[in-house]
């Protein structure tokens, strides 16, 4: 391990530091370091490498910026997909609800209605299965089965990895 800088080992280094937030220059320190009645000798090189590697303002600003920008599109994306979780929810609902009658003057038939349902279903269980751990990921597919004779249909889950 590298020996600490004189920078980090001053005992003058909170006052190099309030210096540094004020934008002061290494070689304005430098010199002020020098004209205190205990003189400290940390060159301006010194200085500038310590405010590079140790007190990098501008660097810790942009880490915190793009870390909150970053949480804010997470956020947005999250509200969008639990939107659609609770649009799928709505759709499934409609589907348990709703008088199934065929509308021949919209051409909605049960079975639409129905595979709508089955369709939500599966896509709300799409999206919850990508939120899960690899460990807890379960695989399951509807399958339909549309019969035109009876307008019936039949949902059979199957899982697996």
């Amino acid at each position: 391990m590298p020996p600490k800088s004189a920078v980090i080992r001053s005992p003058n280094r909170a006052k190099i530091d309030r210096l540094l937030e004020k934008g002061e220059s290494p070689r304005f320190i430098s010199n002020w370091l020098k004209s205190l009645e205990t003189p400290e000798k940390i060159s301006h090189t010194a200085i500038n490498n310590y405010k590079k590697n140790h007190f990098n303002i501008n660097q810790e600003a942009t880490i915190k910026y793009n870390e909150k920008k970053s949480k804010e599109r997470l956020g947005k994306a999250s509200d969008k997909v639990v939107s659609d979780l609770e649009y799928c929810d709505n759709i499934i609902d409609l589907a348990h609800k709703i008088d199934l009658r065929v509308d021949h003057k919209n051409k909605i038939t049960e079975l639409d209605i129905k595979k709508l349902g089955l369709q939500a279903v599966k896509t709300k269980q799409e999206i919850l299965q990508q939120g899960e751990p690899e460990d807890k990921n379960v695989r399951v597919e509807i399958v339909v089965v549309d019969s035109d004779e009876d307008n019936t249909m039949e949902a059979q889950p199957k899982t697996g990895n």
